[in-house]
């Protein structure tokens, strides 16, 4: 693979992801895409030789860029795992504070793609399964009694937050979920005494 053919690739990936984050996936079509990209369709078919491949990967590609994302912002805020958890929705709010905020470009996939057995289902069951994971390891550090149980709760907030977002267009929603998350951590955090 050369440097050229790498970075095709990354230009469909991205001018894909933009695409189907801002117009949905079902209202942009590969002609579309090549045409933003600019590059030949010919290279969009060498790399993805359909649009559900293409859909999967700009779906894996979104997906690795937000949980870096996430936990590098979570990892530069707050000095304890209990405020690094509570950091979680100050990061949220940030994001959908910004001005291209669309919703959850996951929830919005799986929303839009009614075929549940779609790749792009799974790239968000594992996406969620990987901030549970994150979640469950600051809880574990931070004392939390049940940590598997504590990341599900978590989950419903972060869910609920991103929903209100894209519903109300305003970041308030996480908010809400942070003072219920601080409400939820000290109910389960373990005491020495």
């Amino acid at each position: 693979m050369t440097s050229e053919s790498s970075h095709a690739r990354q230009q469909i990936l991205e001018t894909a992801s933009e695409l189907f984050y801002q117009k949905g996936i079902q209202h942009v079509g590969i002609n579309e895409v090549i045409a933003a990209s600019g590059v030949a369709k010919r290279t969009l078919y060498r790399w993805f030789t359909s649009k559900d491949l293409l859909i999967e990967e700009v779906m894996k590609y979104r997906a690795l860029q937000w949980l870096r994302w996430f936990e590098t912002a979570v990892s530069e805020r707050g000095n304890t795992p209990k405020e690094r958890l509570l950091a979680t929705f100050d990061v949220l709010r940030e994001w959908y504070s910004s001005p291209n905020f669309r919703g959850c470009p996951f929830i919005n996939a799986v929303l839009e793609i009614a075929d549940a057995s779609h790749k792009a289902h799974q790239v968000s069951v594992d996406l969620r399964e990987s901030i549970r994971q994150i979640i469950m390891g600051l809880a574990d550090e931070a004392g939390i009694k049940n940590p598997e149980s504590f990341s599900q709760q978590y989950l419903l907030l972060i869910g609920g937050a991103s929903l209100m977002a894209t519903i109300e267009q305003s970041p308030n929603g996480a908010t809400f979920a942070q003072s219920a998350l601080s409400v939820l951590i000290d109910a389960n955090i373990e005491n020495d005494s």
